[in-house]
């Protein structure tokens, strides 16, 4: 049962099996996804970024990090969450942007995913750019 209005900008919502009753068959947990935009001119990205969780039970699917704000701007760490089924170890991530906007380059510094539910936490270090006309070519999926 979804019981809820499908919204944001991915127009996708997870939709869990559950019982008759409507009690989820598995459990959620909420993750906490930080993101930091590392230090280097032009670092920043106005495009659409998402992230995909990878675990030992399976992934997040795609999920959009929108929000209010300027999102991944130089030297600034954004915040944010969702809730999904039990991921076990977080053993990848991947992360990227839809290359929408003119200049959408970003230098990504690291991201950090925290299960909410234990506390356990996951460091992904990336100090790259992230973008078809710097060093590495990983803006696009």
């Amino acid at each position: 049962m979804c019981g809820d209005w499908l919204q944001g900008t991915s127009n996708r919502q997870e939709i869990v099996a559950s019982n008759i009753d409507g009690t989820p068959s598995l459990p959620l947990v909420p993750y906490k996804i930080d993101v930091t935009t590392g230090d280097r001119k032009g670092a920043g990205t106005e495009a659409n970024v998402h992230i995909v969780l990878y675990g030992d039970n399976g992934d997040s699917g795609v999920r959009v990090l929108d929000g209010p704000g300027n999102l991944f701007e130089r030297k600034q760490t954004d915040n944010f969450g969702f809730k999904t089924v039990d991921l076990g170890n977080i053993k990848k991530i991947r992360i990227g942007h839809d290359n929408s906007v003119f200049g959408p380059g970003w230098f990504l510094d690291k991201v950090v995913v925290t299960n909410e539910k234990t506390n356990q936490q996951w460091f992904f270090l990336c100090g790259k750019w992230l973008a078809k006309d710097e060093e590495d070519d990983l803006s696009l999926w």
